[in-house]
């Protein structure tokens, strides 16, 4: 039997799923698609994105399946703590003491949950905790429940990449990153040794390009916006330019430049720390997300940042199904894909899950109630039906027995001369009686009978029989029939005389030649037995 899981990406600009069909053996990527989120000012609200994400999980009819999701990029906040053992039982209990202490808000004020990211060899562990602002998290997760989304698990978008590490990543010695540029937000994630080392969320993207646009050209955020899709290019202004159109080119250049720049100076920052801290440069940077279609920007980052830039390819996954859309959706839902993939026994994957405690998911439980009333309704209806076929079968047995009580008085007339429903008296009277007549119950059945027969014919005796006729009111027997010659007449008139039943009543009405040169008989006998 299989089942689908659905990863849902909710973007500021679009909102993304990828849908996975799960069979007992594999899992299978079968669908993906994005739905553009209709916002009223110029940045969504969480209402208008949940919206967008049950327009786009109804018509995929996906609305009662598990979802796979993560929290907006601004929402939740990370660090790592340091502790002197890796048992998961006692990091477990040590966690709200460290929490306590390294947190600036009471600890019952937000949600939390951890991962283990190293386990060294001195017993010593690093530990991921994420952590949202309860009221926060209850704001996200009524609003999402209000527009029909309930998600099973809610993580943290850049750990989610973790979950394509076997896929598309792959095993690597030394520190690789995903940046995904979205549209009002970035997420990083660095993974060292195979293992998430940095993950934070930097303010800036798609939204800071459109605007630099409307601006440099002073039009709206809707022109701009297809102006950047059209014509957008990032590179460095000095960089020259030979397409005839330099002023209008440098512009488009001097704006997208200026709008990236605090993003990529975030990013620069965060690797060259890591690399201070680890000891580990970055081999190279994966990026993602709508921005990430800015023409130029691979060679940009890669001048700035000082790392190999390649995009992330999310569809390249050997379990993708996909027949269609597939370069259209390339660059926006690798984080869609990533989340689900938590549900498969990865040896990377991310744990987090901020749906606990007062917020755990309870989709499951409503689904069996649900399922428990349906079982429940179909054995009351089973017993009703199996109630009534008791009672029909009742009632017939019922009239059976009356017709029988009603033969065994008329035999017992005849045999008794009274009449009586007591059959056991009727049976020993009808045993017990001296002619055959009296006894009424057949001396040989007529299966018997044949049998008996037909065990005294010789194997090289062949008979075609074309008629073969039982008079039980006159006792009599006919067969007709072919033989290859006269004689196996005669031996069959031997067989027949042989038996108890025929002795000496057995004549040959009919013997002749046929056409075919066999010999046509016809005889008849009368049986002795009744």
């Amino acid at each position: 039997m299989s089942t689908k899981v659905v990863g849902l990406d909710l973007g500021t600009h679009a909102v993304k799923v990828c849908e996975l069909v799960t069979t007992f053996k594999k899992f299978e990527l079968v669908g993906a698609a994005m739905e553009p989120v209709v916002a009223e000012g110029e940045r969504a609200t969480l209402a208008e994105i949940a919206a967008a994400a049950h327009r786009l999980l109804e018509q995929r009819g996906a609305l009662l399946d598990p979802i796979y999701c993560s929290l907006p990029a601004d929402f939740v906040s990370t660090l790592t703590l340091e502790f002197p053992f890796a048992a998961p039982k006692k990091i477990e209990q040590a966690l709200p003491f460290q929490l306590e202490e390294a947190l600036p808000v009471d600890l019952d004020q937000v949600v939390w949950d951890w991962q283990l990211v190293e386990s060294r060899a001195d017993g010593h562990s690093t530990v991921l905790v994420a952590y949202v602002k309860r009221a926060l998290f209850e704001s996200f997760i009524e609003t999402l429940k209000a527009a029909g989304v309930d998600p099973k698990v809610v993580g943290i978008g850049a750990l989610s990449y973790y979950n394509l590490f076997d896929y598309v990543i792959g095993e690597s010695a030394t520190a690789v990153a995903v940046l995904d540029i979205g549209h009002v937000h970035a997420e990083l994630a660095v993974f060292d040794g195979s293992k998430p080392a940095v993950v934070r969320h930097i303010r800036g993207g798609g939204l800071d390009v459109t605007r630099a646009l409307a601006q440099a050209f002073q039009v709206s955020l809707d022109q701009a916006e297809r102006g950047k899709l059209a014509e957008g290019v990032v590179a460095l202004p000095s960089t020259p330019r030979n397409d005839g159109n330099a002023p209008r080119a440098e512009l488009i250049t001097q704006a997208c430049h200026g709008a990236l720049q605090p993003l990529v100076r975030e990013v620069k920052r965060s690797l060259v720390a890591h690399a201070e801290a680890s000891g580990h440069t970055i081999d190279r940077l994966y990026i993602t997300g709508g921005t990430s279609q800015l023409r130029g920007i691979e060679a940009y980052l890669s001048l700035l940042l000082g790392v190999e830039i390649q995009r992330l390819d999310p569809l390249s996954v050997p379990f993708s199904r996909l027949v269609e859309g597939g370069d259209r959706l390339r660059p926006f839902v690798g984080k869609a894909l990533a989340a689900p993939l938590r549900a498969f026994n990865a040896k990377h994957q991310s744990h987090i899950n901020l749906r606990k405690g007062d917020f755990a998911y309870t989709g499951d439980f409503s689904f069996m109630r649900g399922r428990i009333v349906t079982l429940a309704a179909a054995a009351v209806l089973v017993v009703i039906l199996a109630a009534m076929v008791a009672v029909s079968k009742k009632r017939v047995l019922e009239a059976e027995n009356a017709a029988l009580t009603a033969q065994v008085r008329a035999i017992s007339k005849v045999v008794l001369g009274e009449e009586t429903d007591d059959a056991d008296r009727v049976f020993n009277a009808m045993m017990a009686a001296e002619s055959s007549a009296a006894k009424l119950i057949p001396q040989v059945t007529a299966f018997q009978l044949l049998a008996e027969v037909s065990g005294r014919i010789d194997n090289d005796l062949v008979i075609d029989v074309d008629q073969f006729d039982v008079d039980l009111d006159r006792k009599k027997l006919e067969i007709r029939g072919r033989t290859e010659s006269g004689g196996d007449v005669e031996r069959l008139v031997e067989v027949l005389e042989g038996h108890p039943c025929f002795k000496n009543k057995v004549s040959k009405d009919k013997v002749e030649k046929s056409m075919e040169e066999k010999t046509k008989f016809r005889l008849t006998a009368s049986s002795g037995c009744s």
